[in-house]
């Protein structure tokens, strides 16, 4: 279960430490193998540990790909899919395609999503972030559910 945000800085050649407190479960459940692709739908990247992807694979590929925009989601999401492992010192080297894509440059933010990470660049997180605030204030007067929700 992976939980919290975690700052993180990309060195020279690509790579990301991945937080220590989630290396043992992520040896133990995928041998230290992980995947990064990229969001379809935010610039950020999204990491799996591979028994994790292995079923969010399986799902893509169940989509009825006649379909247009599945088809268009396959092809950023699979597409872009690289297989990683997990270094004697934790850290995971991103392509630079993949970095590109996301903008990760320097400074990163890890963001736990239960199932998987996102890996964002630090100043989209940040905008996105103060983004998703205003929204979610807006959003609290109006939305009937929202407001049912004590956190």
């Amino acid at each position: 279960m992976f939980r919290g945000i975690s700052n993180l800085n990309v060195d020279t050649k690509g790579r990301i430490a991945i937080p220590s407190r989630y290396r043992e479960s992520i040896q133990q459940s995928a041998s230290g193998q992980m995947v990064v692709t990229v969001d379809h739908t935010d610039h950020c990247l999204l990491v799996y540990a591979m028994d994790e992807w292995i079923n969010v694979e399986r799902t893509l590929m169940r989509l009825p790909n006649m379909n247009r925009s599945v088809r268009n989601m396959q092809r950023l999401v699979l597409g872009h899919a690289s297989e990683v492992e997990l270094d004697s010192q934790g850290r995971i080297r991103l392509s630079p395609p993949l970095r590109e894509y996301a903008g990760i440059e320097k400074a990163s933010v890890l963001v736990g999503q239960a199932n998987k990470f996102e890996l964002w660049d630090e100043g989209t997180w940040l905008a996105q972030r103060d983004s998703w605030i205003a929204e979610a204030q807006a959003n609290l007067e109006t939305d009937d559910v929202l407001s049912q929700v004590s956190l």
